[in-house]
């Protein structure tokens, strides 16, 4: 709720920014520069960039705030007179998000309007509230669409850039309301354009690479867009890094994360059309090879060597039948063993089926890993897969297809 996304044990995240600036350059020769604007004397080419686009977009940014009621408490029978007593009062929220068109569509992260039983919207210098509602969700990416009951003046839609286009060290431009204050913009660069670290989303590992940014990300910045120099929203601010290594610690450290925004769009009808996404759901409408996977980095080291197997890489566990994986002639193990995590359960896993090293030379070692390479293959464009089997490494060549 009150940004700055929150998981514990390995990192955090959000930002970005930019846009472009024509400012009267001279068409011919001897014929003298346009005058700059009386406000823009003394700004420098990078400083009159980042000012046309707060004042071109800055407008399309929202405070979002949200009030949560908590679940009833449940009482055993004969103690129902203490429940009013019990119950936590209601809970409140901020967060950011950004309009994308004119019918009042807003994007913003679940996390900010998670279990949230009332939603409102306020517009940059205007004091009134608008209620919004929640429209669809994709919990897995950590993606909300709302929308509001605003006039059409008030909507001013920003542009979804394309994020497969960054690249590291250009500029970017991360705009939202840290700590409850209204419209913040912050400026740094694209840090990295790397593997997930748990920060966004859940533990499907659907959200494989994430925009790592230095432009402060604070909490409450989350779900405001990430921006480059046109202007065009490359990402969604997300979740920050802190020093404790704890994600939603109150401090910026120069190390935020953002949702990559070509991911939201190719959701964004599904979202419109007032749907929750889940998991199972995302992973069937993208392209795959028809095989359940276990990281060997999970194997007790005893069972490894026991049976032989490769220090790193994702056993096969399973392989769909009519599959691109079973057509290329991967196999499943035909051994099992128990191994027992470490909340206590005991998992089922396979000791002699087929182990994936690499897909595409891209040493694997996660799943998030694998499904990196995939994502980022076009239409019947095969993926070439290093491939352990009882002591022999062979190549194979898969070509990944949506599996209803």
């Amino acid at each position: 709720m009150n940004l700055g996304r929150s998981f514990a044990g390995f990192l955090a995240l959000s930002a970005l920014a930019g846009a472009v600036l024509w400012w009267g350059l001279s068409d011919g020769q001897g014929r003298a520069p346009a005058p700059a604007p009386a406000g823009d004397q003394g700004l420098l080419d990078y400083e009159r960039n980042t000012v046309e686009i707060v004042e071109r977009y800055g407008d399309g940014v929202v405070y979002v705030s949200v009030v949560t009621r908590p679940q009833s408490v449940q009482l055993p029978p004969g103690f129902e007179f203490f429940a009013p007593f019990l119950q936590m009062p209601p809970q409140q929220g901020t967060g950011s998000g950004f309009v994308i068109d004119k019918e009042g569509y807003i994007l913003t992260n679940y996390h900010v309007v998670e279990g949230a039983s009332r939603i409102t919207i306020k517009f940059h210098n205007d004091p009134n509230e608008y209620q919004a509602r929640l429209v669809g969700a994709a919990p897995p990416l950590d993606v909300a669409l709302l929308k509001v009951n605003a006039p059409k003046e008030k909507l001013v839609p920003l542009v979804l850039g394309d994020s497969d286009r960054i690249r590291v060290g250009q500029k970017a431009i991360a705009m939202g309301n840290p700590f409850g204050l209204e419209f913040t913009v912050t400026q740094g660069i694209v840090s990295a354009i790397r593997e997930n670290p748990g920060a966004i989303g859940d533990e499907s590992g659907l959200v494989p690479q994430v925009i790592q940014t230095d432009a402060a990300i604070n909490p409450g910045n989350s779900g405001g867009p990430l921006l480059n120099s046109r202007g065009e929203v490359i990402g969604i601010n997300t979740a920050i890094f802190t020093p404790t290594g704890q994600f939603g610690a109150a401090q910026f450290a120069g190390v935020g994360f953002a949702l990559p925004i070509n991911l939201v769009k190719q959701y964004l009808p599904e979202l419109k059309a007032g749907k929750t996404l889940t998991a199972e759901e995302i992973v069937r409408s993208r392209p795959r090879l028809g095989v359940s996977l276990i990281p060997l980095s999970i194997y007790p080291e005893r069972l490894r060597q026991q049976y032989g197997l490769p220090a790193s890489g994702l056993m096969v566990q399973e392989v769909e039948r009519n599959s691109p994986a079973a057509r290329a002639g991967l196999r499943a193990p035909s051994r099992f063993a128990y191994i027992q995590l470490p909340t206590g359960e005991a998992l089922q896993v396979g000791v002699d089926g087929d182990v994936l090293l690499k897909a595409d030379g891209v040493p694997l070692s996660s799943i998030a890993q694998l499904r990196q390479v995939l994502y980022g293959k076009k239409p019947g464009e095969a993926v070439v897969l290093e491939v352990w089997r009882q002591g022999r490494t062979l190549t194979l060549k898969v070509v990944p297809q949506i599996l209803r």
